[in-house]
């Protein structure tokens, strides 16, 4: 072979490895799914349970009075999550469960008693948190 030959081959390798270099960049995914990873009690009475409580992520404690309704408030992080929306489950006899519109919860109570209220994640990713509350008639 002659040499032109053998150079214009090179030159084309030399080439074709930049052009796959930038033709093989990295893919950017259009609508990619962000999953919840945490949940947070945004309640000013909410707090870490003690050892005693040690099963629950959140505890308040309220003293009954006729009427007594609690909001529950919570955050999904990252902020940019899929699915933002939250599932509240709880029953009980001296409470009802009530889901608000605006990704709220408020507990009823009609008396004295504890309600265990877990909130999850409707995206599938298994999120949850589980809230004790503790309401004492005086």
């Amino acid at each position: 072979m002659k040499k032109s030959v053998i150079i214009t081959i090179v030159v084309i390798y030399i080439i074709a490895i930049f052009i796959v270099g930038f033709i093989g960049m990295k893919i950017e995914v259009a609508n990619e799914l962000v999953p919840v990873e945490n949940i947070i009690c945004v309640n000013e009475d909410a707090k870490k349970p003690t050892s005693l409580d040690a099963k629950y992520d959140y505890v308040i404690n309220k003293n009954y009075v006729e009427g007594l309704k609690v909001e529950l408030k919570c955050q999904i992080t990252p902020d940019n999550a899929t699915q933002k929306k939250l599932e509240y489950i709880g029953e009980g006899s001296s409470y009802s469960l009530i889901v608000n519109d605006d990704g709220t919860a408020t507990v009823e109570f009609f008396r004295g008693g504890s309600a265990t209220i877990i909130v999850k994640a409707t995206d599938n990713n298994g999120v949850s948190i589980v809230i004790k509350i503790n309401v004492r008639e005086i």
